[in-house]
């Protein structure tokens, strides 16, 4: 079998959730990696695992840093930018638009005039939440967005797309919940939402889902993008449609007990939403609701990812099990019995 040529690829994000595993998949196909850390970051020990696959080189930085950028992206091949600011957090809005937007729009920018191909931007279904159809695809247009994670998705992927009709070769993902075991790093941002769930063991009952996708895919997807001169394209990485409670159920199984269910109507999901943004204005609330984070489980929107799917020649894994292995890992690691 011919092996496959090596890619020098800059990452940026590369020891977030997604963004680990990602770098793992692309050492896993012979790339070589240049990661972008934070000083606070250059020890962080998903580093040495990483290193442990395969070629990794760090630039250490500020991705809102011009300078940075170019040190990172000079003598490249290919970048796959997945730095951002995930979360509900408003009082972390101006942060989101300076890393989620601006500098989203300056590294496109840059990698696009060097010439790197393809410049690979991980965006969010957020960015396409509602579609006008009902279903979000491919051809979905940028929404406006309602929170400030999804008004800075939306502005970067404005900024993406109009890099694409200039003939770039900006291919954009967009990962809708991402769930699944973490790989040397905090838990995602869907997992970490289940937290008052998992304390208490109760969650309400609701008519509500979700688009959810195992971490491993996303990661693939990115690994299967890597072939240049394939043009500007758009991959949106939807997954299955889960209902609450098949996600509850999930929980259950991995954590191994049970979780009390409590009816609860979805305008009233939607009412705390509300007022959780207005309390998570002043204090801090983590990771968990939000209105809009009750308006995308209440919506149920699903989407085509027959654009994905079939180019790349992917499967998607079951993002249940993905849950289940996630919690149970997490609940035998926590058992102080385990060897």
């Amino acid at each position: 079998m011919t092996r496959r040529a090596t890619i020098h690829i800059a990452v940026t994000g590369g020891i977030g959730y997604l963004g680990a595993h990602t770098v793992r998949a692309l050492l896993e196909a012979q790339h070589s990696i240049r990661l972008l850390v934070l000083p606070q970051e250059q020890d962080a020990p998903v580093i040495t695992r990483l290193r442990a696959l395969g070629d990794v080189s760090i630039v250490v930085g500020d991705i809102r840093s011009e300078a940075t950028v170019t040190e990172l992206l000079a003598g490249m091949d290919a970048v796959v930018h997945a730095a951002g600011v995930v979360g509900t957090d408003e009082r972390r809005a101006q942060l989101m638009w300076d890393i989620n937007a601006y500098a989203t729009e300056q590294i496109l920018s840059r990698a696009s005039e060097l010439g790197l191909d393809p410049v690979v931007s991980v965006s969010s279904y957020s960015a396409l939440f509602p579609p006008s159809d009902g279903v979000i695809s491919a051809d979905t247009p940028t929404s406006d967005g309602r929170s400030s994670y999804a008004k800075t998705k939306g502005y970067a992927d404005r900024a993406a797309r109009k890099l694409q009709d200039a003939g770039a070769p900006v291919v954009v993902t967009y990962p809708s919940s991402v769930v699944g075991r973490a790989f040397g790093t905090a838990a995602g941002v869907t997992e970490r939402g289940w937290a008052p769930i998992v304390r208490a063991r109760i969650a309400p009952r609701v008519r509500a889902g979700m688009q959810m996708i195992d971490v491993r895919d996303v990661a693939d997807v990115h690994t299967r993008l890597m072939r240049p001169g394939r043009g500007p394209r758009r991959y949106v990485c939807g997954g299955v449609m889960l209902t609450f409670d098949q996600m509850i159920d999930a929980l259950e199984t991995g954590l191994g007990q049970p979780v009390r269910r409590i009816p609860l109507p979805p305008k009233a999901l939607l009412a705390l939403g509300r007022i959780s943004d207005v309390v998570g204005r002043y204090v801090p609330l983590g990771d968990g609701l939000s209105y809009e984070a009750a308006l995308l489980l209440t919506s149920a929107t699903p989407t085509d990812d027959r654009a994905t799917t079939e180019d790349l020649g992917l499967t998607w894994r079951s993002p249940q099990q993905a849950i289940i292995e996630s919690f149970a890992a997490a609940r035998v690691s926590a058992d102080p019995g385990t060897v």
